[in-house]
């Protein structure tokens, strides 16, 4: 039996169908091209940076018109921290809520702002930026200023995966993160399902359309396995669940997670300051 809508308008029903399917596929064609194409400017969003009090700052080209800026936060001692910010950098907040605790161990800090933040030129491209991030840090390990090998690395949010994937590379003393996503796809699958319009985008091949560039943190940490790994994840935080993240010590020795009650994404690091700041002195006093 013919629909009595359709029925002698089966031109106008065609039309809407095709319309109908028209909108679904824009719906999901639109973030499958931005993922694949344009993920570069979905993560890393530029930040001019506000007004920074650094002791010294070292501006590293590590391409045409690109650079890597680190800060450094004390006198060139023995005992020192090279810092990661997140995706949104914001150095100068950092000079406030953290860094006053790291110094008052004694600890010189290397903050590391990537391409496009706090001042730093160009834009980051996830596929690029760990070697860029390496070459700053030989740079400065080259200077005799301090070995990344007899330091400790701090990342915070997205800075806690290029803490782990920088740590695969030189070994420190031990890794100390705080907000961490299990991967990529991971933290872009919740992102989207925050949003109840981009709910459906959650159906999307998330990890074969990021690729190569998906991070995974199980993985980072099992080429390091003799590198002490700290994590501090608030029970709050919607960005990068404390779920996604709490089956990490199992199968690795080396990590040690603890849950901060109630904290959301931004202020887990600040939430639990004392335990945080003497998991990064007993890390600087280790001996590897």
């Amino acid at each position: 039996m013919l629909d009595p809508v359709c029925s002698g308008r089966r031109g106008v029903c065609f039309a809407w169908a095709i319309a109908v399917a028209a909108i679904v596929l824009l719906y999901f064609a639109v973030p499958a091209a931005l993922l694949h194409w344009d993920l570069d400017r979905l993560v890393f969003r530029a930040s001019p940076g506000g007004q920074t009090h650094e002791d010294k700052r070292f501006e590293i080209n590590v391409a045409p018109a690109t650079t890597v800026v680190v800060r450094r936060y004390g006198e060139a001692g023995q005992s020192c921290v090279f810092f990661f910010p997140g995706q949104h950098g914001g150095i100068g907040v950092y000079e406030k809520t953290l860094f006053p605790a790291i110094r008052n161990i004694g600890a010189d800090i290397y903050a590391v702002s990537y391409p496009g933040q706090d001042g730093a030129q160009g834009q980051s491209r996830i596929d690029r930026l760990p070697d860029q991030v390496a070459f700053a840090v030989s740079q400065i390990s080259k200077q005799g200023l301090c070995n990344p090998s007899h330091s400790v690395f701090i990342g915070r949010s997205l800075g806690a995966t290029v803490a782990l994937a920088e740590a695969v590379r030189f070994q420190p003393k031990g890794v100390l993160v705080d907000a961490l996503g299990a991967g990529l796809p991971e933290v872009i699958r919740t992102w989207m399902g925050r949003h109840w319009s981009m709910t459906g985008w959650q159906w999307l091949p998330i990890g074969t359309l990021v690729g190569k560039r998906e991070f995974s943190t199980a993985a980072l940490i099992e080429q390091m396995p003799s590198v002490p790994v700290r994590v501090f994840q608030g029970t709050a935080d919607e960005l990068t669940p404390y779920a996604l993240v709490q089956s990490l010590p199992s199968g690795h020795s080396n990590v040690c997670l603890t849950p901060v009650a109630g904290a959301v994404h931004e202020n887990a690091y600040i939430l639990a300051r004392d335990a945080y700041i003497e998991n990064l002195r007993s890390m600087l006093g280790a001996n590897r």
